[in-house]
């Protein structure tokens, strides 16, 4: 049985990293993908109820909200976000909010980073990948400084997460919160 699962993010980068994560529970041919992108957060929290309704009506089992923290106050953006798309309006919805931003999860995997860009080390890692400041910019910087390689992250996004792997991304709380969900309500590995 296929399930389909509406993504509410930032930006198309972000719904293409949470498809590769879904990868890492399910076939790709056990799921489908509904998307309502904000082209940044402001969009995302002025529509994301009105999303989450379309995204039910069109057919979705599940509909995840992913809204980067940046430097926002967590339990102010949380309370905002679910008092939009709260569990007693949408019960099968969950808000996850990375922390500082999604690449945050992409750096917990020096391994993946390597691959991806072919570089001759991996990079130094690191211990909680959650308290970098600017995630995208770090993971730029950390790619130029061993092999003045460009990252781009509409490029390369989607194949860091490919190659991520799962034990890596539970090293981060707010990752944690929906490998739960997805294990608990949308399938079993």
């Amino acid at each position: 049985m296929t399930k389909t699962i509406g993504i509410i993010a930032e930006d198309v980068s972000d719904v293409e990293i949470i498809t590769e994560f879904l990868c890492k529970y399910m076939q790709k041919n056990k799921f489908s993908i509904k998307k309502f992108t904000g082209n940044g957060c402001g969009k995302l929290r002025n529509k994301c109820d009105s999303w989450a309704s379309s995204l039910f009506k069109s057919g979705c089992d599940h509909v995840i909200v992913f809204h980067d923290l940046d430097r926002n106050d967590e339990k102010k953006l949380r309370k905002l976000l679910m008092e939009k798309v709260s569990t007693e309006k949408y019960p099968n919805s969950l808000i996850v909010i990375p922390i500082e931003e999604m690449e945050a999860w992409l750096l917990t995997d020096v391994e993946a980073i390597k691959q991806v860009f072919s570089l001759s080390k991996a990079p130094s890692e690191m211990h909680d990948c959650e308290s970098v400041s600017s995630p995208k910019e770090h993971l730029e910087a950390m790619v130029w400084k061993i092999s003045k390689k460009r990252y781009v992250n509409t490029i390369h996004n989607k194949k860091i997460a490919q190659l991520t792997s799962l034990d890596n991304l539970l090293k981060c709380q707010s990752f944690s919160t929906f490998d739960k969900y997805v294990r608990e309500r949308i399938c079993v590995i």
